[in-house]
């Protein structure tokens, strides 16, 4: 593995700020639309009662103008980057100036001279700039989220409050509880698993609050990152699963790592177990996987769109096979690196067949980890559950060293590679780029 650190990249490109301003003022007449149709359903829908009256008072005093406010900060951002925008146009302009001018007079030639040390401070200006209107339009897009979650919790409360305000429903519902289709203990259910997503501290970066849908959640300060990991997991992982954040591997990874921010990322629909898993063979898995790949190489390329200057992913069971169609298909995976954990396979038969950000997939660039015995990532002959085994010298991935000097428990190992002391640190060194400490080569014994 190269031991050289990527070049930072100072200042901006103006016209990705402006492309980006542009987005931002996209985003916030969406909004408006959005605000102004719930506003029309509110008003015209035939719902009567003491909770029609509470909810329609609270659209009104609440949530109406939290929308209106969400929206006018995302305008209010879209300016500040647009001005961004003409204050680094203004300073390359200046600097191309001073070099022209510099060839002609003494004077041009003094200013050349302080020009080493004038242009790191533009730079190092525009970079802070830069990182402010990051963060500013990142909190917009956090507090969204924390905004349609009130919205959802709100209207289920209401909706509970007008079953139970039938006497004759109600009454049935609240003394039989057991019944498959009793819809206030679905309500009940919906709430609490809502209710444990709110805070200030959760971060998502896009959120489903339906229940059945995509969800990506942040940890770390992801404007000041100067690592960013992106997890991707597998088999039975549904949004229910960020009820507990603390448990999430993203969280795991990142915990104790200042200068790191992790993703946990679940923009596909995976298998709700293994007996689905295997439907077929593997059919619905790779039918899954394959799905996902191009929502996964959309996300990383807007990541980096977005600034992030060091990108690895890391798939963890049926994520680790989607990762790697992401990387051997199409345009491929803009991360710098790719770890591969408990895989049931690869798409690709070798890592030179992965496109990743420095090109053609290497051992300095693909890694593979198995705790102890995993029957997952169990390969026969040079082959997995889903493909090409990667752990196979002949695959080309660097192994990196796991937390089971043996066997380990065959029917726990595959859940321990965020847990596990040692797996978790080997992770976290790729994710760093130093994991030279912690690597078998391909074809080391």
């Amino acid at each position: 593995m190269s031991s050289s650190a990527p070049e930072p990249v100072l200042g901006a490109d103006p016209d990705e700020l402006e492309q980006y301003s542009a987005n931002l003022v996209a985003v916030a007449g969406r909004l408006d639309r959005v605000s102004r149709l719930l506003a029309g359903q509110v008003r015209d829908t035939c719902w009567t009662g003491p909770a029609a009256v509470s909810f329609s008072s609270e659209w009104r005093r609440s949530h109406e103008p939290s929308l209106r406010q969400v929206a006018a900060a995302l305008r209010s951002g879209a300016e500040q980057i647009r001005g961004q925008a003409q204050q680094q146009r203004l300073a390359s302009s200046s600097e191309i100036q001073s070099s022209a001018s510099g060839a002609t007079t003494s004077r041009a030639a003094s200013q050349s001279t302080l020009q080493p040390t004038l242009q790191p401070m533009l730079q190092a200006a525009a970079q802070a700039s830069s990182r402010a209107a990051s963060q500013a339009a990142l909190q917009n897009l956090y507090q969204a989220h924390r905004q349609a979650i009130a919205t959802e919790l709100q209207l289920l409360r209401a909706q509970r409050a007008d079953w139970l305000s039938m006497s004759v429903v109600g009454g049935l519902l609240s003394g039989i509880r057991f019944l498959p289709f009793d819809p206030l203990q679905e309500i009940d259910k919906k709430v609490g698993w809502l209710e444990s997503l709110a805070g200030e501290q959760r971060q998502f970066l896009f959120f489903d609050t339906s229940g059945g849908g995509h969800v990506a959640e942040v940890f770390g300060q992801l404007h000041l990152a100067q690592h960013v990991t992106v997890v991707v997991p597998g088999v039975s992982t549904d949004p229910n699963d960020f009820a507990h954040p603390r448990n999430l591997p993203a969280a795991r990874l990142q915990r104790g790592q200042s200068d790191t921010a992790a993703i946990q990322w679940l923009g596909y629909d995976p298998p709700n177990n293994l007996l689905q898993a295997g439907f077929s063979a593997g059919v619905f898995s790779q039918s899954s996987a394959l799905a996902g790949a191009v929502a996964l190489q959309s996300f990383v390329a807007s990541l980096r769109r977005s600034g992030a200057q060091d990108i690895t992913v890391i798939g963890h069971s049926l994520g680790a096979y989607l990762a790697s169609v992401a990387a051997g298909t199409g345009a491929g995976l803009d991360a710098d690196r790719l770890v591969l954990a408990g895989s049931p396979g690869s798409y690709r038969p070798h890592v030179e067949q992965f496109r990743l950000r420095s090109g053609a997939g290497s051992a300095d660039t693909v890694f593979s980890i198995e705790q102890g015995v995993d029957p997952i990532a169990t390969a026969v002959s040079g082959r997995s559950l889903l493909g090409w085994d990667v752990a196979d010298p002949d695959f080309g991935a660097t192994r990196l060293v796991d937390g089971q000097a043996g066997s380990g428990n065959p029917v726990s190992n595959h859940s321990r590679y965020f847990s596990d002391q040692v797996s978790r640190q080997s992770l976290v060194e790729v994710i760093r780029n130093e994991a030279a400490g912690q690597l078998q080569r391909p074809g080391a014994n």
